[in-house]
């Protein structure tokens, strides 16, 4: 262990050592996938030999692309508040079931006014046969025009059902016994003949869900989860329950959020309607970071190769290759909407709804035409003279090659913004100028990451899962954490960019001003950002710290504190000591609250003598952080009372947690007062203990005995699953076990977490291990994912990110690698582990060129600071 100038103290936030062919049309900027690109750019960074870590080349956009049922199916760009295709993850549906189809379905959310709206198949694609159709309703078995409640309706307890103007409306009231509940009724019909399930949502302040129960079973068949989401909704009851024939069942509304009303048109259960209009006999879908592809074939001939992508940040291009759809058939470009809609003389269609407005290129001349649903519009009519609150619109256009321009617009705004956007991005020539820039620009912004050395994973079991695989994972979290950025929201008085805790979940949960933001996800993201762009973290930050009360509490919900650890990350990686000052203020106000309130705060869930031991941990941390940054910032008087607050705070950790008998002999939850019964908890929340520097020998004992109870090297994430694999235990734990002597089980754990997040094909808040294989749940897409995956490719590459000062860690005696780009008070350096000589070896601005410190000697498992002489 490296003493001189103390460096070996330094690492430790206390101060103490412990521790993945579109053909022709070159006008348009189709372009071919080019798979052998691809090959190449996975074999560049699979595997770098020993001392090569920093002539790797650089990743590019198509090691990232990926076909398939796994794919992604959302898009953004940094500082935009649209997000293309977000995923509903309430619902057990892929993003490529949720977000593709048959008609070309292009769906949106946008950020505007608090709100995190989703706006379903704004666009889609038909082809329209030639002559006119004559539109037949579907068969119904029951229907429910609410024109006045039916007694037949059943309310749950709190719930308030009314009906008006033909609409159900229904809230639930501060005096509600849940902040959900339902409305149900019970039905008979032939699933055969009538399975689709149909519902009008007109608007929603909290959100909705639908679900069946046949007979008393314990749990209801979810044909819809939580959703925000309005207009018409279909649902294929045989789909869902696998049910033929006749069955009797019962049909449950929820309203979802107190004091939040869900208005409705219409409910029924109906017979599958026929399509007049003809969707895609066969499609395909490429997701790249840079456009969505999609290719589609036609039963009655031709097709449409395209794209969507951004044209900027305010705008979409939806690129359309039309072939051989001839004889007398057209396009019909159509979407759903809720709003006022009209179609001006420019031939364009705007949408404008309670916080933002959307607009959509479709041509001078063109001639709109209404439908109450999507039913209807397939159908063929019938045709509305005029457009209802919510339903769906329809144009014909000639089957031609055309650029289709999507413009959004938040309220508050010129009104004609969208508009003009939209126009901008339907410019013939800007779609190929577009797909280049943004293929440039993605393929910058990756050359930026640093860059590892080593994607093996020799000590575990493959599973299907090999370097390439890794390494396209890697630089899809990266992608995701530039991409999951929001602008400032000047319109509720919010002047700071955010890191999203998932921008295309459309989690909108956290304080008011910066909602999609949670206190603890969005800032193990902005930690990273940092390495990537510096000035959009620290401002992120500083928004978020902006939000601290007088009292010391943060908004929305009450998370376990990662914030002194994030300023000092952010200190450490730019040396910015302005911009650690300008926060210290409110980070001390936070950090006395929270010692206080150590414990979970959200809706109704307030219990003010409950005591959660992970809470306590990441606090107990926090003032480690807090300590060292009031030294830095110039508060010497404040760093006694950081010190004397852990030292206080990690006795009572003891006594609150490890009784003497009782239910476990380690806790997750104390209450103070006996409010509740005292509980486990789940392992690896618990297990982030490990981490603490100060436990005693039987608060080591009894931790470790606990992780190795459920630790298996050979299973799904090394025998954890929901809800105990959430990054931040996940992490903390880790650096647990290196600083507990236990080396070769925190690399089995870090490897096997790597390989199944990569198996579960998604970035999520917590990953579950089904016999099927792992899976992610939660929030997802989620920050958590991500920099989990960053922060274990690190540790295997001999890095510790959790401390932003330089340090370095060897897992296991065969790893070779290391990082490129990494960076330390803005100078960059690059680190090589030679596995071999059990070295660590160093180069770049940022460290001095003797050789003790371009060499630090590495004994597997010991965690070496950069000591503080060798950093220039």
């Amino acid at each position: 262990m490296l003493t001189d100038d103390g460096a070996a103290d330094r690492f430790h936030p206390d101060g103490i050592t412990r521790r993945r062919v579109l053909a022709g049309v070159s006008a348009l900027g189709l372009t071919a996938l080019a798979g052998g690109a691809r090959d190449q750019a996975v074999a560049a960074t699979a595997k770098v030999a020993p001392g090569a870590a920093a002539k790797a080349p650089p990743p590019t956009t198509e090691l990232l692309a990926v076909s398939g049922p796994g794919q992604p199916r959302w898009l953004s760009v940094p500082m935009s508040r649209i997000v293309v295709n977000p995923y509903d993850f309430n619902q057990t549906s892929s993003e490529l079931e949720q977000n593709s189809g048959p008609e070309l379905p292009l769906s949106v959310g946008y950020y505007a006014h608090n709100q995190a709206t989703r706006v379903p198949s704004l666009l889609s694609l038909y082809v329209r046969p030639d002559g006119e159709p004559d539109p037949k309703p579907p068969a119904v078995a029951f229907a429910d025009d609410f024109d006045d409640l039916s007694p037949q309706w059943s309310a749950e307890p709190g719930v308030v059902a009314a009906t008006a103007n033909s609409r159900l409306t229904m809230t639930l009231p501060d005096s509600a016994p849940n902040p959900w509940g339902a409305l149900s009724r019970t039905l008979t019909v032939d699933v055969d003949a009538f399975p689709v399930v149909t519902v009008d949502v007109t608007s929603v302040a909290g959100a909705w869900a639908l679900k069946v129960n046949e007979g008393d079973a314990p749990v209801d068949t979810v044909l819809q989860g939580d959703t925000t989401a309005t207009g018409a909704f279909s649902y294929d009851l045989r789909r869902f329950t696998g049910w033929s024939g006749t069955r009797a069942f019962t049909l449950r509304l929820f309203v979802v959020q107190k004091n939040a009303p869900l208005v409705v048109d219409r409910i029924a259960v109906q017979a599958e309607p026929t399509s007049w209009l003809e969707a895609a006999k066969d499609f395909s879908t490429t997701w790249r970071p840079q456009a969505l592809e999609f290719f589609a074939d036609y039963a009655s001939g031709g097709g449409v190769r395209g794209r969507d992508q951004f044209h900027d940040a305010e705008s979409l291009t939806r690129v359309l290759a039309v072939r051989d759809v001839t004889g007398g058939r057209k396009l019909m470009l159509a979407g759903r909407f809720t709003g006022e809609i009209a179609l001006d003389g420019r031939g364009v269609v705007t949408v404008r709804a309670e916080a933002f407005s959307y607009s959509v290129t479709v041509g001078r001349g063109a001639q709109i035409r209404y439908y109450a649903n999507e039913t209807d519009l397939r159908a063929g009519g019938p045709e509305l003279e005029v457009p209802p609150p919510s339903g769906c619109w329809g144009v014909v256009v000639p089957a031609e090659d055309r650029a289709v321009g999507l413009g959004f617009a938040y309220a508050g705004e010129a009104s004609a913004r969208s508009a003009q956007r939209a126009l901008d991005a339907a410019r013939p020539d800007a779609a190929a100028r577009d797909q280049a820039r943004w293929t440039a620009f993605w393929n910058a912004e990756l050359e930026r990451v640093p860059r590892p050395g080593d994607f093996t994973l020799p000590g575990v079991p493959a599973n299907g899962v090999g370097p390439d695989d890794v390494a396209a994972t890697y630089y899809r979290a990266w992608h995701f954490l530039a991409a999951n950025t929001l602008p400032e929201a000047p319109e509720v008085g919010y002047h700071h960019p955010q890191v999203a805790t998932g921008k295309p979940s459309m989690w909108n949960y956290g304080a008011d001003g910066a909602r999609p933001s949670a206190s603890w996800d969005s800032l193990l993201g902005i930690q990273y950002l940092g390495y990537l762009r510096p000035d959009v973290a620290w401002a992120s930050f500083a928004g978020l710290m902006s939000l601290v009360d007088a009292d010391g509490k943060l908004g929305g919900e009450s998370l376990p504190s990662r914030k002194a650890q994030t300023a000092w990350m952010l200190y450490a990686v730019t040396g910015d000591r302005a911009r650690l000052t300008g926060i210290y203020a409110d980070l001390r106000r936070y950090l006395l609250w929270a010692q206080e309130n150590p414990r979970w705060i959200f809706g109704d869930h307030d219990i003010p003598d409950e005591r959660d031991a992970e809470f306590v941990v990441s606090l107990i941390v926090d003032f480690g952080y807090a300590e060292r940054i009031a030294d830095v910032v110039g508060e010497p008087g404040d760093v006694p009372i950081w010190r004397g607050r852990k030292e206080q705070l990690t006795r009572d950790y003891g006594n609150w947690f490890f009784p003497a008998g009782g239910i476990s002999s380690t806790l997750q939850y104390h209450y103070l007062k006996g409010s509740h019964a005292d509980s486990p908890g789940n392992t690896l929340w618990v297990c982030t203990g490990l981490h603490l520097p100060q436990l005693t020998a039987r608060q080591r004992s009894l931790l470790t005995e606990r992780f190795m109870a459920s630790f298996s090297p050979v299973a799904t994430l090394a025998g954890f699953g929901f809800p105990d694999v959430k990054a931040p235990d996940v992490t903390y734990t880790t650096y647990g076990l290196l600083e507990n002597g236990m080396a070769a089980e925190a690399d089995v754990f870090v490897q096997a977490n790597i390989r199944d997040i990569v198996r579960a094909g998604s970035f999520a808040e917590v990953y579950d291990d089904p016999p099927s294989g792992p899976v992610g749940t939660g929030v997802r897409p989620s920050m958590f994912g991500a920099v989990n995956l960053v922060d274990f490719v690190w540790l295997r590459n001999g890095c510790r990110a959790d401390d932003g000062t330089p340090v370095f860690v060897r897992m296991s005696g065969d790893v070779d690698g290391g990082l490129s780009g990494l960076t330390y008070h803005g100078r960059t350096f690059d680190v090589e582990v030679d596995g071999a000589a059990g070295m660590i070896r160093l180069s770049g601005a940022a460290i001095a060129g003797t050789p003790r410190c371009r060499q630090l000697p590495a004994p597997v498992g010991t965690s070496v600071p950069l000591p503080d002489s060798c950093a220039r």
